[in-house]
């Protein structure tokens, strides 16, 4: 019975640890404080049990109830979050971007040329986290040689911001 209290509390505790780290990172300083304080209150609770009943098996479930904690916080937060990334194409085709435009996405196309000569657009657009993977494949189905780069942004100011589709 020990070894679930342990695991389901440090399960809690690294997650809380893990999200109040990404709280205070948005800027959201008091909900990330206040899971910064139960996390220090599990983790005291947790170290009274493990010295009271100190085994290996306590190390590895600790461990693994780290473990655990943190891949669950980083899953959530990644399908869950409404952050805004920006996705930066290079590529040869004009069809990636009428077939961007198809399916809602709004964005703007620069010309450009390479270091050794080819003609190129690049194309800069503002999607949500949930969107990442279909973009990521509509361009590829396309243009498997497009060079990709996605940033997430911290704010947005302005702009025209579709995605309906």
């Amino acid at each position: 019975m020990i070894y679930i209290i342990i695991f389901v509390l440090k399960v809690i505790e690294s997650f809380t640890s893990t999200i109040s780290t990404i709280l205070i990172i948005d800027e959201r300083r008091i909900m990330g404080s206040i899971l910064s304080f139960i996390q220090v209150i599990i983790w005291f609770i947790i170290i009274k049990i493990a010295l009271e009943n100190n085994t290996i098996l306590i190390a590895l479930v600790y461990a693994l109830g780290y473990s655990i904690g943190s891949y669950l916080a980083s899953f959530i937060t990644t399908k869950y979050s409404k952050k805004k990334l920006l996705v930066q194409v290079i590529t040869s085709k004009e069809e990636v971007f009428e077939v961007l435009k198809e399916k809602g996405y709004s964005g703007s196309i620069v010309n450009s040329s390479g270091l050794y000569g080819s003609e190129n657009y690049i194309i800069y657009s503002f999607i949500n986290n949930k969107r990442k993977k279909e973009i990521i494949n509509i361009i590829n189905n396309i243009d498997h040689n497009a060079f990709i780069t996605i940033n997430q942004n911290k704010e947005l100011i302005n702009g025209y911001f579709r995605h309906t589709k």
